[in-house]
């Protein structure tokens, strides 16, 4: 063979390897992941719906608004309800009265405003309102009540008592919060489960009959 006709082949690079695919046979391996990675342990905020839980509400309360409770009212009127309620004084419990028993327990029921509320925590609850009687008489209470109600529909609202001026009055956040998250139920099956036995729909209700001196 000539000298012209030798064939040189040039070595194969030592990190030639290192360029192959992860999929080729001679690619390195990686490590395997450390189960005990902080990382793949913390729970995320989605983390019920990884594990197949969801949060059952079986309770809803009527109350007003906490002092300290930023709260949110939803809008709309699919979301409220004008109608008549019976309060329990002694135990601080409010009655939903059917309408065939309205007439029947006139003087002691009161026309009120039922709106859908949640808090920061994502509890949901109902604020009644009570709206003027019959006589029309305007209560200062009531009306700044229904003004911050409207206003919280819009923006998050905290609400308190100002005693020496007669009314409540409201604060609002000097930052911008994140948008309420509201329960997929319906405004029905709110009700249904605020008062599930708080309804007032018949003459024998213990109740009705507590008032008519009959228990």
């Amino acid at each position: 063979m000539t000298k012209s006709s030798q064939v040189f082949v040039k070595p194969e690079d030592d990190v030639h390897a290192s360029t192959f695919e992860s999929s080729h046979p001679a690619a390195p391996r990686p490590e395997p992941p450390d189960p005990f990675d902080p990382a793949s342990l913390r729970l995320g905020a989605d983390y019920g719906a990884g594990i197949g839980v969801k949060r059952v509400i079986s309770t809803v309360p009527v109350r007003k608004p906490g002092k300290q409770e930023w709260f949110r009212v939803r809008p709309g009127e699919d979301w409220r309800i004008e109608t008549c309620i019976f309060e329990l004084e002694a135990e601080r419990e409010t009655y939903l009265v059917d309408r065939s028993l309205w007439s029947e327990l006139a003087g002691e029921i009161h026309p009120a405003l039922v709106l859908v509320c949640v808090n920061r925590a994502t509890d949901i609850f109902l604020w009644r309102c009570k709206l003027p009687g019959p006589d029309g008489r305007p209560n200062v209470w009531n009306e700044s009540g229904l003004r911050i109600g409207l206003a919280a529909e819009s923006r998050w609202v905290r609400m308190a008592s100002n005693m020496a001026a007669g009314h409540y009055e409201h604060f609002e956040p000097v930052t911008e919060l994140p948008d309420p998250e509201w329960p997929p139920l319906t405004f029905t099956e709110i009700l249904r489960v605020a008062f599930r036995d708080r309804m007032i729909d018949s003459l024998e209700h213990p109740i009705v009959r507590q008032l008519r001196g009959q228990s």
